[in-house]
């Protein structure tokens, strides 16, 4: 009996994935790298050199596919009285169950906060594996919320040991001492590969856990055309050459020299630049190891945090920081924090998880709400409404399967884009961006030196503002059934020349199959498994995915139109100051730059101390992104006119150029000069007698 439901279950989810997400009624166009057979088998289409999208799905809990374990309560905390504080409380109840037997998976149990807030002045720190810290709810009279009034920088909650960072994403937590190795022999190994040949098996068996070692080597950086970065003169770095991308696999068959592994490759290997047999294989166990924290979850509750209009270096919260491997958060509101959950580790889901701000982050500098730091992460059904941040970005040599899934984003000014220096394999699939960007660009010198971010990277039906889809020397980005507008530039703080664009097919259109992870995750493992990520026929879910809802943008004001030079090209841009005078108000920001840009002539930035040096008072307008200009307009506020020198720059190929300069400014003071492509522009004040101040510097192209 239990073999026949087995079967009609899989017949009626297979015809529900074949309508929603493969071959569907509305007659969607199949893209060409990633489509159905006739059979409903998934097949891929590959570059010369073999290279091809890769299969995502082992991104998440337990490799994919996977659901949460309904873990029994052994501790509950109801909430203090009268607002005390309530770590030492929740800490006690983490601790009891830490100590307690581990069950069936790694699990031991979970904690339970009751309804009602909990007020803590410092992390809830959970390091031991198989403990669940679950709320009552994240919304209405029933939730469980998490309250930081702390003074220093924290987390709300901190999930990590001493080995988890390292020994869940790299591996070297775990290493076996018997130093079993061997070296990859072949001339090319392409992306999204499951095999290679190797010099010797010797010493490795079939579920061995090992870790695949790409060098850095500077003809590889060279090729990259990453050793040619200089800011202001200053040569950067991208990659140090002792620097090691890392893979994570485990040995699913050996036959002769070739390996098969459970998961595709997210890089190429080329022994033509990383030299030959410069590929390292490691045996780093015998099997999936237990690793010191994992089986960890965070459920159903509320973080929330006092507004704050700051940058984020000053911000004072974060919200979860989960590390280890098997590890998940779901249903859980961060209200008010800044770089909200760095995901460092291996094998981890985000999922219903809302990130929600006030206020738009101060600066040019970003933060990210969704910090992807470690391999097989998985974002399911996330959003956030941060304006001038990362939604989601990757770091630096993180290699996939990571996936951002049907997740909605708002906020001026920001964007999903990988943040840093080669990370691969990132799939961003079904989001909608309505007022930012998806990007897979070559920062450049941004930073300190970001250059080349993404490898191999797809964006799968979404749609945005805006996409930049670069492909970096021998490798492919791809945006497929995307809709919105595509950009090309040069890479950041650049003129020229404009990047290659990556591939893009069907732009415009949405394609089949309507998700590329739900496909390959059913194509792997069968279509029944949707129902345990949540995906199941007639789910809410699912439902988004063939009928999106596109989130409303947060309402703007229109930029100022000046009736000389038109409109105000600088109005709400993110601008970053060496100094602003201390408020004499109850309002923190009463003289930081932003007021400079705010459209108000009655407010004005104020330095804090008046400089007289050629360094002076600075104020860096961060254009985000290429912008032409040839005119600008300074002002200063009525009853201070105290400015007696003074220059203006603008950032172009990766170095400043004087755009304008003079000694007093006065209620209005226009500069024109040629048409020239900046990505800052700053000012200078050189000399003043006096407290200085400025209540308006516009841009224009005129």
């Amino acid at each position: 009996m239990k073999r026949i439901r087995n079967i009609i279950l899989t017949v009626i989810f297979s015809g529900f994935f074949l309508t929603a997400f493969g071959q569907n009624p509305d007659r969607l166009p199949e893209s060409k790298w990633v489509y159905h057979d006739s059979k409903g088998n998934l097949v891929y289409q590959k570059d010369e050199r073999g290279n091809q999208i890769m299969d995502f799905s082992h991104a998440g809990y337990m490799g994919g596919g996977v659901a949460f374990p309904n873990v029994p309560v052994k501790k509950t905390v109801r909430p203090p009285a009268n607002g005390a504080d309530a770590v030492d409380i929740i800490q006690e109840a983490i601790d009891a169950v830490a100590v307690m037997p581990v069950m069936e998976n790694g699990l031991r149990g979970a904690v339970l906060l009751e309804s009602g807030d909990y007020y803590c002045s410092r992390s809830i720190r959970i390091s031991v594996g198989g403990i669940i810290l679950r709320g009552s709810g994240s919304e209405g009279e029933n939730a469980s919320v998490i309250r930081l009034n702390g003074e220093k920088k924290y987390p709300a909650i901190n999930i990590n040991s001493e080995r988890t960072q390292r020994g869940a994403r790299g591996g070297a937590g775990f290493t076996d001492p018997n130093n079993i190795r061997t070296v990859i022999v072949d001339a090319y190994v392409p992306s999204g590969a499951n095999s290679f040949h190797v010099s010797s098996g010797e010493g490795f068996a079939v579920g061995d856990i090992i870790q695949i070692r790409r060098p850095t080597t500077k003809e590889w950086v060279h090729f990259m055309e990453m050793d040619n970065m200089k800011r202001n003169g200053n040569p950067q770095t991208w990659l140090s050459l002792e620097r090691t991308g890392v893979h994570i696999r485990r040995i699913t068959a050996i036959n002769a020299l070739t390996f098969t592994l459970d998961a595709p490759l997210s890089d190429s290997y080329n022994a033509s630049l990383l030299g030959q047999n410069a590929v390292e294989v490691i045996r780093v166990a015998a099997s999936e190891p237990v690793m010191p924290l994992s089986q960890v979850g965070v459920e159903h509750l509320r973080i929330q945090c006092p507004p704050l209009e700051t940058d984020y270096g000053s911000a004072p919260y974060s919200g979860i920081r989960i590390g280890g491997q098997d590890c998940w958060v779901d249903d859980v509101w961060c209200v008010e924090t800044m770089n909200t959950i760095p995901i460092t580790g291996r094998r981890i889901t985000i999922r219903n998880t809302h990130v929600t701000h006030t206020h738009t982050n101060l600066g040019a500098s970003k933060p990210a709400d969704f910090s992807i730091e470690g391999s097989q992460i998985l974002i399911d059904r996330c959003s956030s409404d941060g304006g001038n941040t990362y939604w989601v970005w990757t770091n630096s040599y993180d290699s996939g399967p990571n996936v951002v899934l049907n997740s909605n984003f708002t906020g001026r000014g920001s964007r999903i884009q990988p943040h840093q220096r080669w990370a691969t394999g990132f799939l961003v699939d079904n989001c909608r961006t309505p007022d930012g960007g998806i990007d897979f660009p070559n920062r450049g010198v941004a930073g300190s030196g970001h250059g080349w971010c993404m490898g191999w990277g797809v964006a799968w039906n979404c749609t945005a503002k805006t996409f930049i889809i670069q492909n970096p020397p021998g490798t492919i980005n791809w945006a497929i059934g995307c809709i919105g507008e595509r950009r090309q530039t040069a890479r950041y703080f650049d003129t020229a020349p404009v990047l290659p664009e990556g591939v893009f097919e069907s732009h415009g259109t949405h394609v089949a199959p309507r998700s590329l992870y739900l496909a390959q995750l059913a194509d792997r493992l069968g279509a029944p498994v949707l129902e345990a990520i949540g995906y199941a026929p007639g789910s809410p879910a699912a439902f988004t995915l063939e009928n999106p809802v596109m989130p409303v943008p947060r309402p703007e004001p229109p930029a100022p139109v000046d009736p000389e030079f038109g409109e105000n090209l600088a109005f709400l841009r993110p601008v970053n100051t060496n100094s602003v005078r201390q408020s004499d108000t109850n309002d923190p920001r009463q003289y930081g730059g932003e007021k400079a840009l705010d459209g108000n002539s009655a407010t004005y930035w104020m330095p804090g101390e008046n400089r007289r040096s050629d360094r002076g008072n600075t104020f860096e307008i961060d254009t985000e992104g290429p912008l032409v200009i040839n005119a600008l307009i300074i002002s200063e506020p009525a009853g201070i006119s105290n400015v007696r020198a003074y220059k203006i720059e603008g950032q172009t190929d990766s170095d400043y150029t004087l755009l304008a300069e003079g000694e007093t400014i006065g209620a209005r003071k226009t500069h024109t000069f040629p048409k020239i492509t900046v990505w800052k522009v700053r000012l200078t004040i050189l000399q003043s007698d006096g407290l200085s101040a400025i209540s308006e510097l516009t841009l224009h192209e005129k």
